[in-house]
């Protein structure tokens, strides 16, 4: 009797507990972005010190804006923006097209709109990973079958990455591309057509890269610096340097030299090269661990997700933030060609952290859990309805049998 009523009292508390942990945030996850943050803006407001100190403030700005959407994502339950995906990306997509035309220069592409306030093309990589996530979490088996799921697939990015590479915007069409395929990867993509996925999708942006001059220009300056490491091209090699000036503690936080008309861009593109210059190795190795723990809290996430939906969209902002941060740790110490990536949430620029601390929203949105309620009745009766209505008009007429 005491056994039983025992067992019959911790069920409610086990129950109550896993109830708890569903609806809690992954805190770990949390600390590190404001630690990110707040490193991100210590780094740029020693980078921005002989520059207007409109810049910092600006980011300051732009930063707290982020904070205030990443606590509106939170209170969304995650699984409205699987219904929210594709008229996001029509939006998105005319915005692509309204920069072909309407476009301002930043950096010598069109990439922006509104004087250089918001990039679509930046807000494109978040986009494209939630339309994923919804596209491939609705395909099931389906998905290895080529005409279900590598060809539509290969139209998505393609048309997404497409339209932001003739800006020309190689580099973020090339992040776009990167991240899909590995979300069809976690998918259970075939790992054979993800293969081919890859050649051709090389091949494609080498034949783009070679078209452009200035692209062109930084393929053959990086194949020369292969062959000798002091013909690194100009940006590459002040950056190289500076880092190699910070040793291994580094010059001290503010006291860098190079940042200050040697190095170019220090506030955007190099801005990893300051931290090597002022915070040596160490502070290098404290970037890269955080990194690498962001990374694997969102990754845990992603598996621990039981949802489809939210399991593609944990990995998928999770592999958009890392790949984007790798590309240009490995570009300012001459392992990739220079490619103009920023460093996220450390680089100046307002669409880009804004997106970033969106992207980390989902994650502590997806981290609480799918709690049972109004929510999954809601989602159940539409996908029972949206079905419906699909074998209605899809259905071929049955034929009767004898």
């Amino acid at each position: 009797m005491a056994v039983t009523a025992q067992r019959q009292t911790s069920k409610p508390a086990t129950a109550s507990r896993r109830k708890s942990k569903q609806t809690h945030i992954d805190y770990l996850l949390l600390a590190t972005t404001l630690g990110l943050v707040a490193f991100g803006l210590l780094v740029l407001f020693s980078a921005t010190f002989y520059m207007p100190a409109t810049f910092w403030r600006q980011q300051l700005l732009w930063v707290l804006l982020g904070g205030i959407v990443v606590l509106i994502i939170i209170r969304i339950p995650y699984l409205y923006w699987r219904i929210l995906a594709t008229p996001m990306m029509a939006v998105n997509l005319l915005l692509l097209l309204g920069v072909l035309f309407l476009g301002t220069q930043v950096f010598g592409a069109q990439r922006a709109l509104i004087g250089a306030s918001v990039q679509p093309g930046v807000l494109a990589r978040l986009v494209a990973v939630v339309y994923i996530a919804a596209w491939l979490s609705s395909k099931g088996e389906q998905l290895g079958q080529v005409h279900y799921g590598l060809i539509p697939f290969a139209v998505i990015v393609g048309v997404v990455a497409g339209l932001v590479a003739l800006q020309p915007d190689l580099s973020t069409a090339i992040l776009i591309t990167v991240t899909g395929l590995a979300m069809f990867f976690f998918a259970g993509g075939d790992p054979f057509q993800i293969f081919i996925s890859v050649i051709t999708g090389t091949t494609t942006f080498g034949f783009l890269a070679w078209q452009l001059p200035h692209a062109r220009r930084r393929l053959l300056d990086y194949i020369v610096s292969l062959q000798d490491p002091s013909q690194m091209p100009y940006h590459v090699h002040r950056a190289v340097t500076a880092i190699g000036e910070g040793g291994f503690f580094g010059v001290g936080i503010g006291n860098g030299r190079l940042k200050s008309g040697y190095l170019p861009l220090p506030h955007t593109d190099s801005v990893f090269a300051v931290i090597g210059e002022e915070m040596g190795l160490v502070g290098a190795l404290l970037v890269l661990g955080m990194f690498a723990l962001l990374a694997y809290r969102g990754y845990r996430i992603a598996l621990e997700t039981p949802d489809p939906f939210g399991s593609l969209l944990a990995f998928g902002v999770t592999t958009m933030i890392i790949t984007e941060a790798l590309l240009n740790i490995m570009v300012m110490v001459g392992l990739l060609p220079f490619t103009g990536t920023a460093l996220p949430l450390f680089s100046y620029g307002g669409t880009e952290t804004i997106i970033t601390l969106s992207g980390i929203g989902f994650l502590l949105a997806i981290s609480k859990g799918r709690p049972k309620g109004e929510m999954d009745a809601f989602m159940d009766r539409w996908g029972r309805n949206w079905r419906a209505h699909l074998s209605r008009t899809s259905g071929r007429p049955s034929t009767p049998r004898n």
